[in-house]
């Protein structure tokens, strides 16, 4: 498996070329999937000037390219999205099944329409986002998981 480690001052600079993308679209609302999601759309919040956010937690992966049978939201969102125009905002396109949920989650919600940003994209994901910087087929290891994959990687190599 290849990685790839972008560090701060890289996802900076996506954040505000996604922000760019992204500028044409007016969302109500900005998402962030937890955990991976959270500091793109906080980033995303100040740079379109919307502090409108909200969390939602998805749990689908269980390690370095393990997953479970299916995403799980095991926290929900606390707003209504009715009638509202929405923005879910996570790090990467892998499976796309925590997307695919996530836009399932909020069209039941009442969103009057969504649209999905990501940093990454991997082209073998069942779903695409309307808004990514990158394809890539490298499992990354971004900077606010940095502890957690390396915990990871030591468990494989004495696995």
């Amino acid at each position: 498996m290849r990685f790839i480690r972008p560090g701060w001052g890289k996802i900076a600079k996506m954040c505000e070329a996604l922000a760019k993308k992204v500028r044409g679209y007016k969302p109500d609302v900005l998402i962030g999937i937890s955990r991976g999601g959270l500091v793109p759309v906080r980033l995303l919040s100040d740079i379109l000037d919307n502090g409108n956010v909200a969390i939602m937690r998805i749990e689908f992966y269980k390690g370095i390219g393990k997953t479970s049978k299916s995403p799980k939201i095991t926290q929900p969102l606390t707003v209504s999205l009715k009638g509202k125009r929405v923005l879910i905002v996570d790090d990467v396109a892998d499976t796309g099944n925590s997307l695919m949920a996530a836009a399932d989650y909020v069209r039941k919600l009442g969103a009057k329409q969504s649209k999905i940003a990501t940093l990454h994209f991997k082209p073998t994901s069942a779903f695409r986002p309307d808004f990514f910087l990158e394809s890539t087929d490298a499992w990354i290891i971004y900077p606010w998981e940095l502890h957690e994959a390396e915990r990871e990687l030591r468990k494989k190599r004495t696995a």
